[in-house]
């Protein structure tokens, strides 16, 4: 009996739009590196050309951290520093740009289904946790989430200490949790639990059924494997 649900924040809750590029675009524009230098960070990072984001990739899958350590190679400055200034900079473009959050289906009566049978939902993110919440706060989702997993609150996925202290907290077993996600890294994280993959991020049908046979349009695919 599937008792959670452990949704992946962009990608699979959220639309992965053009955000992300374009923050990483402003915050590099303010910094004057030459036009050579951030084609090679965005390659490095995995911004095609189109600007569109590569699947698998730094930017698609990894943290704020990751970024900065490539970032890093690029701007003057420690790590930590850069860090915490791309993690203010993403959260002050992100207030700015707010209608840019976007969800990929209708996620509020998708969890009013899931709360009225009883499950408990969590969030698993590369994201730092003020993004996330702030995210799920101006979609008014945020009331509807139990636990939040991000990237500076616990070791970032596929490591699974976060989907372990759920496990713990929750007292649940691996086959009462449902994984949703759009990554090879969601994918991975999942373990052993029952796995959703959904084709509304970056992730391909092909590279999602290596992992897991259930393949969703969005997330309100898991409504059919609590039936």
């Amino acid at each position: 009996m599937i008792k959670a649900i452990l949704f992946d924040k962009d990608g699979t809750l959220l639309k992965f739009s053009d955000i992300w590029v374009d923050s990483i675009v402003k915050f590099l524009n303010e910094k004057n590196l030459s036009e050579d230098k951030k084609k090679k960070l965005f390659k490095k990072i995995g911004v095609k050309e189109n600007n569109e984001v590569e699947e698998n990739s730094i930017l698609s899958s990894e943290t704020v951290k990751d970024l900065a350590l490539i970032f890093s190679e690029f701007l003057d400055g420690e790590i930590d520093e850069i860090y915490r200034e791309i993690d203010d900079f993403l959260l002050e473009f992100l207030k700015e740009n707010k209608e840019e959050i976007v969800e990929t289906c209708d996620l509020k009566n998708l969890f009013i289904d899931l709360k009225n049978r009883g499950i408990i939902i969590g969030l698993f993110t590369s994201d730092n946790f003020r993004n996330a919440k702030f995210s799920m706060e101006y979609l008014n989702l945020d009331n509807f989430i139990d636990f939040y997993a991000a990237a500076d609150l616990y070791e970032k996925k596929p490591n699974t200490e976060s989907l372990e202290i759920f496990k713990e907290k929750y007292s649940l077993k691996d086959e009462e949790i449902i994984i949703v996600g759009d990554s090879k890294v969601d994918m991975i994280f999942g373990k052993d639990t029952i796995k959703l993959g959904v084709l509304c991020g970056t992730g391909s049908r092909e590279m999602l059924l290596k992992y897991t046979e259930n393949i969703a349009e969005d997330p309100r695919g898991v409504l059919k494997l609590l039936s």
